[in-house]
């Protein structure tokens, strides 16, 4: 079938509504939760003022996402399917604006492909399949951008959307402020004689501002509080980050997401791997850079359009951000990749199908891309070696507690000494010092041998941790955890 029989927008938002959708849904149970959807899986079971207030307590985000996942789960059940339910529907809704967007910039064609990457590419697609505050957080911004780029133009409507959609982003991550400012940077791509007036464009960024200003004011100590640990762990701050590989590493993965490493020496020494990397780096770059220097972009959208790239690189200043919190990198890119499609037309069947090989083993996976921590294996493993007056210690995040409980079916004995309370705010945890805790169980405990669950956060390996015990039985579940069994 030519192209041309879906070269009216609404047949073309309905062929990507349904793909994007399916995408989604697709193998959507299959990976075990890690450790951050277990705390949200923990804040679902509180009443609604109890988990207002623990994730106000425990967390850095704001409740909007632990509302949808918690809806979620009352809608579809607790299971892994259920709580990331909702959230695919968000973020496969995305795939709207995605179109609108570069259509109306460039073409509908091109604003088919566009939307079609973001239906298709891996990165995009683990999004929808998280029970966590990025994919909502991608999700409203693409929203906001398209109502907000519709605003600019002189839509009543739309000012009131985008303030409407502007309050629930701010509700769901402090980084949408980012979006905020990458859709403001929109309004100057529109022509002078189609936008409207400065002073009405700033009711929006400045009601916003307004609305913001005491949410990040109640969570400035749990800024601090990361920054705390950040600096703790020996990571730099500031503009020292962008002399390294980092911002770099995760721009290249804007279109494969987790299911590629960061740059590194091992990924040299893995040439297949490297080769993968290379052309999805190359796809990228392509889609972003090349329509500034092949005139693929109006004349006022090549003079400014590149603000939106630069912008969210900001947060490498007070931050160590992951490709999901850069996911706003979207806005621009469904713009640039549809002027390239627009002008080479084999060009966005080529990225879809370089997107579509990718998933496959994306799908494959049973772990979460980016920390591949497999809990129900695990527990599962431990509970049918254990004998019946085993005890187990758990050692990761601070959900441990939860994510045992939520794949525990025996009541064998455990001990999640950093994870038993998860919505206590960190500088009121004690200090866990595992290596001693081992050996009291081991030698004072009245426990010959003892099993240990370890997620690798903050903790290198078992091996590590051991002291002078013997391994009975060991395992690594996943890259990022272990179970093993010691004996005195």
């Amino acid at each position: 079938m030519r192209f041309s029989a879906w070269n009216k927008p609404r047949y073309s938002m309905v062929v990507l509504s349904v793909i994007s959708l399916l995408a989604r849904l697709l193998f959507l149970g299959s990976k075990s939760l890690w450790i951050d959807e277990c705390l949200a899986w923990g804040a679902t079971r509180m009443t609604w003022p109890d988990m207002f207030t623990a994730v106000a307590a425990g967390t850095p985000h704001p409740p909007f996402a632990f509302v949808l996942i918690k809806l979620s789960s009352l809608l579809a059940g607790d299971s892994e399917f259920g709580l990331r339910l909702l959230v695919a529907v968000a973020v496969s809704s995305a795939v709207v604006p995605v179109f609108r967007l570069a259509s109306r910039r460039t073409t509908v064609q091109g604003g088919f492909w566009a939307g079609m990457i973001w239906a298709v590419s891996p990165f995009a697609v683990s999004l929808g399949q998280e029970a966590w505050v990025y994919g909502v957080n991608a999700a409203i911004s693409l929203w906001f951008a398209d109502i907000a780029d519709l605003a600019w133009r002189g839509s009543k409507k739309a000012l009131t959307g985008s303030l409407v959609l502007g309050i629930f982003g701010i509700l769901t991550q402090h980084i949408f402020v980012i979006s905020v400012a990458v859709s403001c940077v929109l309004y100057l791509t529109v022509s002078k004689e189609k936008r409207i007036p400065l002073r009405r464009f700033l009711i929006v960024p400045g009601i916003l501002a307004v609305f913001y200003a005491p949410i990040i004011l109640y969570f400035s100590h749990q800024f601090s509080l990361r920054n705390s640990r950040m600096v703790s762990a020996g990571m730099y701050l500031g503009f020292s980050r962008f002399s390294g590989v980092l911002p770099a590493s995760q721009f290249f993965r804007l279109l494969a997401g987790g299911i590629l490493p960061e740059i590194s020496e091992n990924l040299l020494e893995r040439p297949r791997m490297l080769a993968v990397f290379a052309v999805n780096a190359f796809a990228v770059l392509f889609l972003t850079i090349r329509p500034f220097f092949a005139g693929m972009l109006r004349l006022v959208e090549r003079k400014y359009l590149w603000l939106a790239l630069l912008i969210p690189f900001s947060l490498f200043l007070a931050d160590e951000p992951g490709i999901r919190q850069l996911s706003v990198l979207w806005i621009p890119l469904s713009i640039t990749s549809a002027a390239v499609f627009s002008k080479l037309r084999w060009s966005g069947a080529v990225v879809s199908a370089i997107c579509i090989l990718v998933l496959v083993p994306y799908y494959s996976m049973k772990t979460f891309p980016y920390h591949r921590s497999n809990w129900r294996e695990a527990v599962a493993t431990v509970e049918s070696l254990a004998e019946p007056d085993d005890i187990v210690v758990v050692f990761g995040g601070k959900s441990t507690s939860l994510a045992w409980e939520y794949y525990s079916e025996t009541d064998m004995d455990y001990l999640t000494p950093s994870g038993n309370l998860p919505f206590v705010p960190d500088r009121e945890r004690d200090r866990v010092f595992p290596e001693q805790l081992l050996d009291s169980l081991l030698e004072n405990g009245g426990h010959s041998q003892v099993w240990v669950v370890l997620d690798v956060w903050g903790i290198p390996s078992i091996q590590s941790i051991r002291g002078s015990h013997s391994f009975e039985f060991y395992r690594r579940i996943s890259e990022h955890m272990e179970v093993a069994l010691l004996d005195e």
